[in-house]
């Protein structure tokens, strides 16, 4: 009877050792850094006249950095996301009348915009052939920061040089699918495409009252 005994608490402490085991490997960690490029989808307004519609136009490709981490549960991740757009424009204008008092001159429009989204997101990932290759997509919520510096040179008439700053915050999401291939055991390369919403209503204008609007959504790819 004690050998029975014994042999029961063995296998217990065995199959629970092997389960507890076999659950560490269901868990993986992760994390990634993408470079890429963003386009912002929302449409240049045709009411825009030049010299300004040529410069919010180069403002509309940048330069984009996004960082994650987080951990996989079998095929399930929760991570953190940190993505940023920045793009930096510059237009010389001649014979334009830049700030509506009526005097043709000529100038320079200069603007650096920076967005800056930090989120909270649940992905899926699934191996495609058992090639090595699998498919993960991802949806976030979190915050995006909103930041314009504008200045503006005038020259001729009425010689003039003004910055403003413009900025804000808003609560959205990102959509994301990406395709990697395990290269080694820790190591893997990819693709991927996502979109952030950023459609601004309330945009603070050098920390006044004063409001400006922006429609900064967005393709990374």
């Amino acid at each position: 009877m004690k050998q029975i005994i014994i042999v029961l608490i063995l296998s217990i402490i065995l199959f629970s050792g092997t389960t507890i085991q076999a659950q560490t490997k269901n868990f993986s960690f992760f994390g990634s850094y993408n470079r890429s490029f963003g386009f912002l989808t929302g449409k240049v307004s045709s009411d825009l006249q030049y010299p300004y519609y040529d410069q919010v136009t180069k403002l509309t490709t940048g330069n984009v950095n996004q960082f994650e981490a987080g951990a996989y549960y079998n095929s399930f991740g929760l991570g953190i996301i940190y993505n940023t757009y920045g793009v930096a424009a510059t237009t010389s204008y001649e014979n334009a009348d830049v700030n509506g008092d009526s005097y043709l001159e000529n100038g320079v429009l200069s603007d650096d915009l920076k967005l800056r989204y930090t989120g909270l997101e649940l992905l899926y990932k699934h191996a495609l052939f058992n090639s090595g290759f699998n498919a993960c997509w991802k949806i976030a919520l979190g915050m995006q920061s909103y930041m314009l510096d504008k200045n503006t040179q005038i020259s001729g008439t009425y010689p003039y040089d003004y910055t403003r700053e413009i900025s804000g915050n808003i609560f959205t999401s990102l959509l994301g699918m990406e395709i990697n291939y395990q290269v080694w055991k820790m190591i893997s390369v990819g693709a991927e495409t996502s979109l952030i919403p950023g459609n601004y209503k309330e945009l603070t204008v050098d920390g006044s009252d004063a409001t400006a609007e922006d429609n900064v959504s967005r393709l990374n790819a």
